[in-house]
């Protein structure tokens, strides 16, 4: 079953396969623009149900087209739009819009709006006909971008520039190198984190009645968020790599880390780590990643830093069609020293899937939350 495991593949593959057809073009048709455009992209309907009859049961629908576009052997531009529901609105979001130049042997660099490689699910996993399960672990919100107040970081989508490279150490394994420096995250202000009609709104949305990830105790926690904004509120940029052994097709570990400054006068740290782990062991696919935060901020005029690790494991195998799934995540208490600073959040997620093409699953899965409301989602995933 046709799986795509990096977008970067899917870049490096589209642009060999636009020269081989603009070649083979040329000798029938006239040359122009639209010979090197490929339109891709993915969407999903969801349905999500609660026991509670206070809560609203729920349709929602997002479509995200993708733009590929070949200018010249050695440079791709690369673009994802989202459209999707959000009460009466019809939504849109910029998920990312990047040039990809790939001159140098094993080595790319991007430039624009991009996928943020902290972890794994983000960059790789959370398009809704790759992602196993209709909803999204504690350790990313569903937001790309944004502030996570229930999960420990939204899907991190910035502006900046990045190398990509790798080191071939054998026909089956590799290492994977990623550097980039971005906007980083920034304040957000109460304002700010209003539902303005994004797609994607600065503040990441949950179903109602789900709790968990707010400040708690004696700490009022600055609210924080990721590629919100083209502007900065500052001067400093976020710095960031994430290195990778790859043993190909079976296994692959990742190691990921970033650091910025979030305030107006860049004082206050914002820190990641990330341990993530693919591995395909005798038709099983599983995947497991560990996150930790940083962030410091000031209580009572002195400096402190609030510390707050989340991870997901997640475990699937395919019969033919049909896909069990379950996944377990933990938003572990956030503390500051050993003071309890940010609620928890555990969370069992057990879905079984129908392949109805290699890219359209129909998911059915129950999200068991011990703190809230548990949910039933029904979603139909596609891409083309």
């Amino acid at each position: 079953m046709l799986q795509i495991r990096k977008r970067r593949w899917l870049c490096i593959a589209a642009a060999l396969a636009f020269t081989v057809v603009r070649s083979e073009a040329q000798q029938v048709t006239p040359a122009g623009p639209l010979a090197d455009l490929v339109i891709a992209g993915y969407g999903s309907t969801t349905y999500g149900a609660t026991l509670n009859d206070d809560l609203p049961n729920n349709f929602s629908a997002s479509l995200s087209p993708i733009l590929l576009y070949a200018m010249g052997d050695n440079l791709l531009f690369e673009a994802e739009l989202e459209f999707g529901l959000s009460g009466e609105l019809t939504t849109t979001t910029l998920e990312y819009a990047q040039v990809d130049w790939h001159g140098w042997e094993n080595v790319q660099v991007v430039a624009g709006k991009f996928l943020v490689p902290f972890g794994l699910f983000g960059e790789r996993s959370h398009p809704s006909w790759i992602n196993k399960l209709p909803s999204a672990p504690v350790l990313f919100g569903h937001a790309h971008g944004g502030v996570a107040d229930e999960s420990l970081l939204p899907i991190l989508s910035d502006a900046g520039a990045m190398l990509r490279a790798n080191l071939g150490l054998g026909e089956r394994s590799h290492f994977d190198l990623s550097l980039w420096v971005s906007q980083g995250p920034r304040l957000v202000s109460a304002d700010e984190a209003d539902d303005h009609g994004d797609a994607h709104p600065a503040v990441a949305q949950y179903a109602p009645g789900h709790g968990g990830g707010g400040s708690i105790g004696a700490f009022d926690i600055p609210r924080v968020g990721f590629g919100i904004s083209f502007s900065d509120n500052n001067k400093n940029k976020m710095l960031g790599g994430r290195f990778g052994y790859v043993l190909a097709p079976t296994f692959e570990l990742y190691v990921s880390g970033f650091h910025s400054m979030y305030d107006e006068d860049s004082f206050l740290d914002y820190q990641g780590a990330a341990l993530s782990v693919e591995a395909r062991p005798g038709g099983l696919e599983v995947k497991a990643e560990g996150a930790v935060t940083w962030q410091e901020f000031q209580h009572e005029g002195e400096y402190e830093t609030l510390r707050t690790p989340a991870y997901f494991l997640q475990v699937s195998k395919l019969f033919t069609k049909w896909e069990p799934v379950v996944r377990w995540g933990q938003l572990l208490e956030g503390k500051v020293g050993d003071e309890p600073a940010r609620a928890s959040r555990d969370e069992l997620a057990v879905g079984l899937n129908y392949w109805l093409d290699a890219s359209v699953p129909l998911k059915l899965a129950w999200v068991i939350d011990p703190d809230a409301d548990d949910r039933l989602l029904l979603q139909l995933g596609f891409g083309f």
